[in-house]
């Protein structure tokens, strides 16, 4: 390279490297003690002490700003490079942004005014009172209406819904175990005043990305926050405000060394685009995230590619078996240890375009002559605990694709996932197969045969959620065209 060519190129990339590094992160927290609040006008609080170690650690300053929360959550939303803490990581959320975390575990209940006589022994108990008080925005508010509550009265303060339940004006308000303390305390009630007639769940709290936000920035925070844990700082810190259960466990460090010593045997079949063979390499997107997780807990790349029903037996069978991907079923749960989800498909029958099949139930589906599954497949187990008799299996699944094709098969098994890629192994233009009725929505999973020993299982869970939170599934999401649902 040419003496000026390379110095042109030098500082067009320490250019670069100046842009990423000068990206300003907006850091927002909101009102909730104890976690975040102002005590004589200094921001404090079990979180925002910890996110204000990972910046002195990252040699980054300390510009945490105090807003609103439904004002924060919008700016998360809509904005790139935006931090806000603690954030509810629930299942409406996930894709929404990056994680990081966990800072502390939040328990969800209903309370009620002591003595106002209000009996719950269900969600649907719940729905029939007349007003549920609620934070605007607020990852407890986003719950009840997932769920399908219309009496919810939202606001945009913790306070203004206990004085709401203390008047009268509501008849409920849902709330957590970490806050409730202070917020009774700001209006100066008496806590003894309050009963808790429901409780829900409990939810980890994290710092929460915008989706906007470099990869990159984020494995940083979540290394940091790992060693804080490992070095002792962060249990430290939680102590002093948080109580014994509210403080996420550490994961012991025996788990990570007995790792090397356990001989994992890692199965999984040709299906596309979940997991395939290309000119001999095994790809996909679960295979992609197990590679990751093999990566990052510096275990050897071992996968092997079998017949499913093969890979199955084995797991059922042998100690120290991974089997993916698997769909977990109920017919399923004890006989595996499970770690995911790591997708989600919609089951459905495929016919013939223009064959004029009409399917609009499972009973009418069993009325059809013949339906091609693939054997031992978790669709062909649900047909057949639900009493069909017409199934014909076969351990190659294309086969089914080109039997359908030549009126050989009324109706094919499949899904959303599975059939577009399945269909052109068979040589099959998708179009040429249309869906007849869908019947059911699973999530798959990497199952792990019952012998493999609970810390194994736990540490690749908790890595894959490390996957997710830091943005690394999304990116192999969208290498594979998958639309996270």
């Amino acid at each position: 390279m040419k003496p000026k060519l390379a110095i042109y190129v030098f500082l067009v990339l320490l250019f670069l490297t100046n842009v990423v590094c000068a990206q300003e992160l907006t850091i927002i927290t909101e009102e909730y003690p104890p976690l975040s609040y102002k005590k004589e006008d200094i921001l404090t609080g079990s979180s925002v002490e910890v996110v204000r170690e990972i910046l002195r650690r990252l040699n980054q300053p300390d510009n945490i700003k105090m807003l609103p929360w439904a004002r924060g959550y919008n700016l998360l939303k809509t904005r790139p490079n935006v931090v806000l803490f603690s954030t509810a990581r629930i299942k409406e959320r996930e894709s929404l942004f990056h994680w990081v975390g966990p800072l502390c575990i939040s328990r969800f209940g209903f309370y009620a005014k002591r003595g106002a006589g209000i009996q719950i022994n269900s969600l649907e108990d719940a729905k029939k009172v007349g007003s549920i008080a609620t934070y605007k925005e607020d990852a407890r508010e986003q719950m009840l209406k997932a769920w399908g509550f219309t009496n919810l009265d939202s606001s945009n303060s913790p306070a203004s819904n206990l004085k709401k339940l203390l008047s009268g004006r509501v008849n409920l308000w849902f709330f957590d175990n970490l806050g409730l303390p202070e917020v009774v305390k700001q209006i100066e009630a008496d806590i003894s005043d309050l009963e808790l007639v429901f409780p829900i769940n409990e939810v980890n709290l994290f710092i929460a990305f915008s989706k906007g936000t470099s990869v990159k920035i984020v494995k940083r925070w979540q290394k940091s926050l790992s060693d804080m844990k490992q070095d002792g700082t962060f249990e430290k810190i939680s102590r002093k405000w948080l109580m014994e259960d509210s403080i996420p466990k550490l994961e012991p460090e025996t788990s990570r060394v007995n790792l090397g010593k356990i001989k994992l045997k890692i199965y999984t079949e040709d299906s596309p685009p979940g997991n395939y063979l290309n000119k001999g390499k095994i790809e996909g997107l679960a295979v992609d995230i197990v590679r990751e997780i093999l990566v990052r807990l510096k275990l050897p790349d071992n996968i092997q590619v079998v017949p499913w029903a093969r890979g199955y037996t084995l797991a059922l069978n042998q100690p120290n078996v991974a089997l993916f991907s698997t769909t977990r079923l109920p017919q399923r749960e004890k006989h595996f240890k499970w770690v995911g989800p790591i997708y989600t498909q919609t089951w459905g029958f495929y016919g013939k375009k223009g064959s004029g099949l009409q399917i609009n139930s499972l009973e009418d589906a069993k009325k059809v002559a013949r339906i091609g599954t693939y054997y031992k497949d978790a669709k062909e187990q649900f047909l057949k605990r639900n009493g069909f008799v017409n199934l014909v299996a076969t351990n190659k699944n294309i086969s089914n694709i080109r039997r359908v094709m030549e009126g050989n098969l009324d109706l094919w098994v499949s899904s959303d996932f599975n059939m577009p890629y399945l269909a052109k192994q068979a040589g099959v233009d998708p179009d040429q197969l249309e869906l007849v009725y869908a019947f059911r929505r699973v999530n798959n999973y990497i199952a792990f045969s019952i012998q493999t020993p609970d810390g194994l299982v736990k540490i690749w869970q908790q890595t894959l959620d490390n996957i997710k939170s830091d943005g690394t599934y999304t990116t192999f999401c969208k290498k594979y065209g998958y639309n996270q649902k």
